[in-house]
């Protein structure tokens, strides 16, 4: 075992492409996002590998993100053979205990939970990602009377929507909305109802990508967040936003498309997208420990 570094970043997309072939994994990142996720990760400290004289045989990186409930890491894992993962996330573990984390996460397609009982870890609930196979025939969806689309879509006022709609959510990650990143999205791609009066209810947005290897057709839109507030709910915003959201994407290329949705999710948002055609294609189970 050794600390990684970023020229692991091929063996690391090649473990993880073997993990999508054996439906270990839901999908590999894009370059893109990659890149995103990894432009600040600091590799000597958070991450290690095992390795033969083929390459990377197992890797193991530790994100984090502050959430309510104080800090919580993200243990990412590749690997071929689940003994060296489970070592991997044994280290991973201290790692984060010694590092002030409140709460680990391990994520684990359905069903596979080797070693994770033995190293403290506890289901905590399904994290579901629902696609829909093609763009054709997306289900009318007007928007409820009192609404429209934003013309122009405020970034900093999306970000605070963002932030109360999904305050009650479980590990829910606010946005800094003095602090936000660069938009990578087409303009078109980020959707703001607002009341007649302009006041702002609900946001969707985003993005076209592409990912190999995947059976899903190419390229994806990926629908990343759909958040209504809490006083303009159950009036059929959601399911309006999102079936513009597909329609858009197709304008943009998008030959399918997926969203992830809490399984355990308090608005039932599953079946408001279950109505527009998507369905559950890929579940991963969550395992938590909470370091006192």
């Amino acid at each position: 075992m050794r600390a990684g570094r970023v020229q692991d970043l091929p063996g690391l997309r090649s473990l993880w492409a073997h993990e999508v072939l054996r439906r270990a994994r839901d999908c590999v990142p894009s370059e893109a996002m990659i890149s995103r996720m990894m432009s600040v990760f600091d590799w000597s400290a958070r991450s290690r590998v095992i390795e033969d004289r083929t390459g990377l045989r197992a890797a193991v990186l530790v994100l984090d993100h502050s959430s309510r409930g104080g800090a919580v890491v993200r243990l990412e894992t590749a690997a071929g053979d689940e003994v060296e993962r489970v070592r991997l996330i044994e280290w991973a573990l201290r790692l984060s205990h010694a590092s002030g984390a409140t709460i680990a996460q391990v994520w684990r397609p359905k069903g596979q939970r080797q070693g994770m009982a033995e190293l403290g870890l506890s289901l905590a609930r399904p994290f579901w990602r629902m696609d829909r196979s093609d763009l054709e025939d997306v289900p009318e969806a007007p928007l409820p009377p009192g609404y429209r689309l934003a013309r122009v879509v405020d970034r900093r006022t999306a970000a605070q929507v963002f932030n109360r709609s999904f305050a009650e959510h479980w590990r829910f990650q606010p946005l800094d909305p003095e602090n936000l990143a660069p938009a990578t999205r087409p303009a078109a791609l980020e959707l703001l109802a607002v009341t007649n009066r302009g006041v702002p209810a609900a946001v969707v947005w985003c993005e076209v990508d592409t990912h190999d290897p995947d059976m899903r057709p190419q390229p994806v839109g990926v629908i990343e967040v759909v958040g209504t507030l809490p006083e303009h709910r159950r009036r059929g915003l959601a399911a309006a936003l999102t079936a513009e959201a597909l329609r858009r994407l197709r304008r943009h290329g998008a030959a399918s498309a997926s969203l992830y949705v809490d399984g355990l999710n308090p608005t039932r948002a599953y079946d408001v997208y279950g109505r527009l055609g998507f369905v559950v294609a890929f579940q991963y189970d969550v395992f938590e420990t909470t370091f006192r």
